[in-house]
């Protein structure tokens, strides 16, 4: 009996060694299959339109606001505003490629009679807002409110099915 005893611990002391090495590799293995897994990370890329508060503006293509009303020719401009881009963006804009710092020129306009764009027009009392790049002049922003009713688009005219789609997905 004493015999049996002594075999029967054996096989337990060498199964639980072996499960314990099982266990141990098994851990390891996820160990080294986890650290393979991780995604390489690429440093962000630099803003198209950095940082240039510190430079001076007499180098900018839009040093004063008749440089920039003449730029945007003839409108009935509401206001001017020399800016940072973080100041002048609507709250809801982000963009990577303009630094926060970067000084644009906020340009507020009526289009009393209406104003024409790409995919329609808005035939009354537009409202403008553009935001224009101080250093290069470039436009990098452009918005126009269309009062309820004014709005008249070159788009056809969405289908009885296409207008049940977008109802029942607000």
């Amino acid at each position: 009996m004493i015999k049996s005893f002594k075999q029967a611990l054996l096989i337990i002391l060498i199964l639980s060694a072996a499960v314990g090495s099982i266990a141990l590799v098994s851990t390891t293995s996820f160990a080294i299959n986890e650290e393979q897994q991780q995604p390489e990370t690429n440093p962000p890329l630099p803003a198209k339109y950095g940082d240039n508060s510190n430079k001076s503006d007499s180098g900018f293509k839009l040093k004063t606001q008749d440089e920039v009303t003449k730029l945007l020719g003839n409108r009935k401009i509401k206001e001017i505003k020399f800016l940072k881009w973080k100041d002048a963006k609507p709250a809801t804009e982000y963009n990577p490629d303009i630094d926060g710092n970067r000084k644009v020129w906020k340009v507020t306009a009526d289009y009393v009679g209406g104003i024409d764009f790409d995919s329609g027009r808005c035939k009354s009392n537009a409202k403008l807002t553009q935001v224009l790049d101080a250093e290069t002049g470039d436009n990098l922003m452009f918005e126009v409110r269309c009062p309820k009713g004014s709005f008249e688009s070159d788009l056809p005219k969405p289908t009885a099915e296409e207008l049940r789609i977008l109802e029942n997905s607000r």
